[in-house]
């Protein structure tokens, strides 16, 4: 359980800390972390390489870490844009299915709408809620259409809204 505190702990710390200057690029410094929020070197080395999901990653001297995506402070992570699979995925719970089917996908207190290729990670998102419910993204017809989607290392893909032309449901 404590390193199930920790991750969130970490989680928060790279995704939401309004008190932190974060560098451009989303970095944070290890030291930062260390000396402020009682965090070892090998805790942050251990719950980084552990994550799953890959939401975060070390810089190339590893002095610094970021998360890659989910913050809710403005950041610029230096991503770039690029053509998108001709379908991706959005898990979300049933819940949530009304609100969407209205107002489509919108990132709300995130930068962005996290999109996958991997059926299984988007049904395990959704599920976080309740029910899952997967939606289809005509994200071909959306770049087409002018909208930006940004690809992570891990699969997930960026972009600031999905209108509801785009979801399948």
């Amino acid at each position: 359980m404590a390193n199930l505190t920790k991750s969130k702990q970490l989680a928060y710390l790279l995704r939401h800390d309004k008190n932190y200057d974060f560098e451009t690029g989303g970095w944070r410094l290890l030291t930062n972390l260390c000396q402020l929020h009682s965090f070892s070197l090998e805790e942050i080395i251990d719950l980084v390489s552990r994550d799953d999901k890959g939401r975060f990653e070390f810089n190339s001297d590893m002095s610094k870490v970021r998360a890659l995506y989910g913050h809710s402070v403005s950041v610029d992570l230096l991503l770039r844009k690029q053509e998108p699979p001709l379908r991706l995925l959005h898990g979300t719970a049933l819940k949530y299915i009304e609100s969407i089917s209205h107002y489509g996908l919108k990132s709300k207190a995130r930068q962005y709408v996290h999109l996958t290729e991997d059926r299984d990670l988007a049904l395990k998102t959704g599920s976080r809620h309740g029910q899952p419910v997967l939606l289809v993204i005509d994200s071909q017809s959306m770049f087409n259409d002018g909208y930006d989607f940004y690809p992570l290392n891990n699969g997930t893909w960026l972009t600031t809204e999905v209108p509801i032309n785009y979801i399948e449901f």
